[in-house]
């Protein structure tokens, strides 16, 4: 079980609503526990909790498809660089200003790519490749599925000139978050920070009614 950890809370009180929200949490850390299910307990012999990231991660994503299911990899936001801090004292907190690709396996291969320091990412969103067809417009069987055979969705707002980009990376094979977007986009008008996302296979929809009523045609 993989998630971002922290030692303590704000006490219940609404992070957003603290005039200085970062000094109420102490650091957190994208940490594995192994759990022993038929004996309701931590498992022994492992190291628990595993370590992953110490880059102050938050919102931890992965593919659908390997949702509470064996994974090779995690998608967090995390700070802009390597930090050293005290993760048991509030204060050491800040905003996430980069993405990560985690090997929950081996983290020292752990990947990751930073925004300016006026950009902040939210929570990045996982869509699974389409596999390519035959000459018989049949789909190609493949003889293992490419766990990161992914592209990742992330929007990040601009503090600086308050617009807000959509981000597209292609996060298949080793450095491949690193070689930055395949795709960047600054949207028509400007979203907030957006805290979740999701994705939804096969959905899409119509947008020119919502054009012609921002635009007052009819």
């Amino acid at each position: 079980m993989d998630l971002a950890s922290t030692t303590s809370h704000n006490s219940g009180r609404p992070f957003w609503k603290n005039d200085h929200p970062f000094q109420t949490v102490t650091p957190s850390r994208l940490v594995r526990y192994v759990l022993d299910v038929p004996n309701r307990s931590l498992a022994v012999g492992t190291p628990n909790p595993k370590v992953l990231s110490t880059r102050l991660p938050e919102f931890p994503s992965l593919p659908r498809k390997r949702s509470t299911r064996r994974h090779r990899y995690v998608y967090p936001a995390v700070a802009r660089r390597k930090v050293t801090v005290d993760y048991e004292k509030k204060g050491h907190a800040g905003p996430v200003g980069g993405i990560a690709k985690i090997d929950v396996e081996f983290p020292e291969n752990n990947e990751y790519y930073s925004f300016e320091t006026y950009e902040f990412p939210g929570e990045c969103v996982l869509c699974p490749k389409v596999r390519g067809e035959n000459g018989n417009g049949e789909e190609e069987e493949e003889e293992e599925e490419k766990e990161d055979a992914c592209y990742l969705l992330v929007n990040v707002v601009n503090g600086r000139d308050m617009t807000t980009d959509m981000l597209i990376f292609d996060v298949e094979g080793k450095g491949a978050l690193e070689k930055g977007p395949v795709v960047r986009w600054t949207l028509p008008v400007f979203v907030p920070h957006l805290l979740h996302g999701s994705f939804a296979e096969g959905v899409t929809f119509d947008f020119e009614p919502f054009r012609r009523e921002s635009t007052g045609q009819r």
